[in-house]
């Protein structure tokens, strides 16, 4: 049986995905981290960011996931920007619907919290610890939960 048979499609990019989120977590300066985790396909615009050295993201569809400046990404945190499609009437097959996470200027996302889907955490947004992220923060509000809600408004 091959692997295509198996379902395991080895494409390239994610096999580079991998390979450089691997390289990732390697014990480093956080300034070096960024290259690694740039090349491996996430978007990251601007300069500062502090990304801890075990956040996962999603290896299928990097390039769907944008960090923007002095962002804070505590340790734990896992980005998937795939879930899988419930409403798909065929029990025989399993699809995924693809979704893009976006993650605001000056954010700061608690250490082992789970973002999934199609989501935009804003501007000086705060996600507390152990959160599943499920829906778009908007700016300078604070979240937090399994499932995340809105606590409260930052001044």
């Amino acid at each position: 049986m091959t692997l295509k048979q198996r379902g395991i499609n080895l494409d390239i990019s994610h096999l580079k995905a991998v390979f450089f989120f691997a390289l990732a977590r390697i014990p480093m300066p956080r300034t070096w981290r960024k290259v690694f985790i740039r090349a491996a396909g996430v978007q990251l615009t601007g300069k500062k960011y502090f990304i801890a050295r075990d956040v996962q993201f999603d290896s299928m569809h990097p390039q769907n996931i944008t960090i923007h400046n002095d962002a804070h990404i505590a340790s734990g945190v896992r980005m998937l920007t795939h879930r899988l499609d419930t409403s798909n009437p065929d029990r025989e097959d399993i699809h995924f619907i693809e979704g893009h996470i976006t993650i605001g200027e000056h954010a700061f996302i608690g250490s082992g919290t789970i973002i999934t889907g199609e989501i935009t955490i804003g501007r000086s947004a705060i996600i507390g610890a152990g959160s599943v992220v499920t829906k778009s923060v908007g700016d300078y509000e604070i979240w937090a939960g399994n499932p995340a809600k809105f606590i409260k408004r930052r001044p």
